[in-house]
């Protein structure tokens, strides 16, 4: 167990994605056209005959379930890509292995739900007794209501306390999800599908550098805004004037802003967590990044 630096972590996500780019766009480009048929299959008639029958509970309800069934489809078709794309980075040249990464990737959604649901009931429980304690001192829950606001009812104190909790709450949900964010990785290396031995592993394995994990976290979120403010102005000045304003430049600009936008940034995304395991655990597995 070694303690990463962020630098560390930018490098091995980045060499991450310079190796398996291409891999990741097959599979990533192959998982949204499938999503895309079974999302016609399933629901290319559901909103219109929703839009027909308001009221008719059971159109709402034949709606709602045929879009909780693409939600489930589609959790376990993005979630097992995922799992293929770590596991082809991991062990380059190794013949995919979908019955496996197919069963694993919602294994690990799984767990990572259930660590969620139990984060945000730890949450309320501390913002319960929060406002208990404090409940006189806020002046009870109307000091936050939109009239309280606009009149200035709200004390400095008590907009002081409900920024630190804000700004906890975040801190909060960015180390949970840092000291789990390897147990896909981990899953993918020792080509498990018990969720649990992923998470369990995660939770060691990220111990000594879990607030720099949460500072990387930081530090890319800031990248990431920075990155989509500049480049959706560029393209947005470039197709906007091109086009005139019409609807083709619209669609145009739209199209290009999720290529040079949207798609490198999802594929970063999926680079993260392995490249935070290689700088926690270089030796973990083959050295297939350089």
């Amino acid at each position: 167990m070694n303690k990463m630096s962020i630098g560390a972590a930018f490098s091995e996500t980045f060499a991450f994605l310079k190796a398996n780019w291409m891999q990741m766009l097959i599979w990533f480009g192959g998982a949204l056209l499938l999503l895309g048929l079974l999302g016609y299959l399933l629901l290319g008639s559901t909103f219109s005959a929703m839009a027909m029958s308001p009221g008719d509970p059971s159109v709402a309800m034949g709606a709602f379930g045929k879009i909780g069934l693409f939600s489930l489809l589609a959790a376990v078709i993005l979630y097992g890509v995922c799992m293929l794309i770590w596991r082809g980075g991991l062990y380059p040249g190794e013949a995919p292995n979908f019955g496996w990464a197919f069963q694993a990737g919602p294994a690990f959604a799984l767990g990572m739900m259930v660590v969620m649901i139990a984060a945000y009931i730890l949450i309320f429980i501390v913002m319960l007794i929060f406002g208990l304690i404090f409940g006189a001192a806020l002046g009870g829950a109307g000091a936050f209501s939109p009239g309280a606001l606009e009149s200035g009812a709200v004390g400095g104190g008590a907009l002081f306390v409900g920024i630190i909790l804000y700004v906890a709450l975040i801190v909060f949900l960015l180390w949970v999800q840092g000291r789990f964010i390897v147990a896909g990785p981990i899953m993918a290396d020792r080509l498990t599908r018990n969720p649990i031995t992923g998470l369990s592993e995660s939770w060691r394995l990220t111990q000594a550098s879990q607030w720099v994990i949460v500072g990387f976290y930081v530090v890319f979120a800031i990248l990431v805004v920075v990155y989509m403010l500049v480049v959706g102005m560029i393209v947005g000045g470039i197709f906007g004037s091109l086009a005139g304003g019409s609807m083709a430049g619209a669609m145009i600009s739209l199209i290009v802003s999720a290529a040079v936008i949207y798609l490198p940034l999802i594929m970063v995304s999926f680079s993260v967590p392995i490249g935070i395991y290689r700088a926690i655990a270089p030796k973990a597995s083959a050295d297939v990044f350089a």
